[in-house]
């Protein structure tokens, strides 16, 4: 007898995670040990395989939840007793079977973005690994070479109504500590100012613990215009990269839609605020989504948060919330 239907998809996402793509044919039974013939018991191709799995066929790439990536790149580091370059993850790489090189770095651009994202990982969320912060390899961070210049904020003076608690949210979004929020966590200040931003609009706000477990940063509520936003804020030096771990935005967007619309909140909206977007990743999400109650999904980058906040403080006398709930109507990316 064939091995179940649910025990071939496990092992068939497990081989496509192991190796930053979908499995032919060979790899699926040298890796999982899965053969043809158990596959067409059950299904006429492949590709159907892969559907089933929620993976596109013949995907070059197939994004890894990050908490396996960063577990997996903590070992590389502590077998090598040092943090690898792009040479030396490579050739880990290849001796101890670990993820492909591509699925390390592609959701964050180069393999010196992959360290400043783990670096914050391990100081924030996973400290049994501290040990690796004082290994030697760790590349130079665009915030230590600037850590001799000036301290003033490059955007204050040429954004005179934006408060001074929102100057530079933009550069918190990349993962570029700001001097106004030197004493706290990057991912932390980012999450919080985030949330003031949308006190500055007028906005009731929620805090929900910065995106611990299955819930969202924040929630922002327009009572008296019957609608609120969910918010979750992510911090990225090349911009955001949805990824299957992301999936949980259905589990929480499901129980806060649920939440509000009970407290007499029909319409609600789902935004991620970041340093940039891809449509693709819109579209995805926007189809995870589709079955919750959530009105639209907008992805908004941090730099036009600080424009609809300026604006809405320079034109104080007209602004009115309901012109955000007609902004945000229809799924889109708010990019400037």
């Amino acid at each position: 007898m064939p091995r179940s239907r649910e025990e071939i998809l496990e092992r068939y996402r497990a081989c496509a995670e192991q190796l930053g793509r979908v499995p032919g044919r060979g790899t699926l039974e040298r890796i999982a040990g899965i053969k043809q013939s158990e596959v067409d018991y059950y299904w006429p191709t492949l590709a159907a395989l892969a559907r089933e799995a929620g993976l596109s066929p013949n995907s070059r790439a197939t994004a890894v939840p990050e908490v396996h990536l960063l577990k997996a790149y903590s070992q590389i580091c502590l077998h090598l007793k040092k943090v690898p370059s792009s040479t030396e993850l490579r050739i880990a790489i290849r001796e101890r079977g670990s993820f492909s090189l591509t699925a390390y770095t592609r959701p964050y651009g180069s393999v010196s973005a992959l360290q400043k994202r783990f670096k914050e990982w391990i100081e924030n969320e996973r400290p049994e690994f501290s040990e690796i912060l004082k290994y030697n390899g760790w590349s130079q961070t665009r915030r230590e070479s600037s850590a001799g210049s000036s301290s003033i904020e490059p955007h204050t003076e040429s954004r005179p109504f934006l408060p001074t608690v929102l100057q530079g949210l933009d550069r918190l979004s990349r993962g570029e500590k700001s001097s106004l929020h030197s004493d706290e966590n990057v991912n932390t200040a980012f999450e919080r100012r985030c949330a003031d931003a949308f006190r500055c609009l007028g906005f009731e706000v929620e805090s929900l613990g910065q995106g611990r477990g299955r819930k969202a940063d924040c929630l922002a509520l327009a009572r008296q215009e019957s609608f609120g936003v969910i918010i979750d804020s992510k911090v990225r030096q090349n911009g955001y990269v949805l990824g299957t771990e992301d999936r949980k935005f259905l589990e929480y967007a499901v129980t806060h839609s649920r939440q509000l619309q009970s407290n007499g909140i029909p319409k609600v909206y789902f935004v991620v605020i970041g340093s940039g977007f891809r449509e693709s990743d819109l579209t995805k999400l926007t189809k995870i989504l589709a079955e919750s109650p959530i009105r639209s999904v907008d992805f908004i980058t941090a730099i036009a948060l600080m424009r609809i906040v300026e604006e809405s403080i320079r034109h104080r006398h007209s602004f009115r919330l309901i012109e955000l709930d007609q902004a945000l109507f229809g799924n889109k990316i708010i990019a400037k």
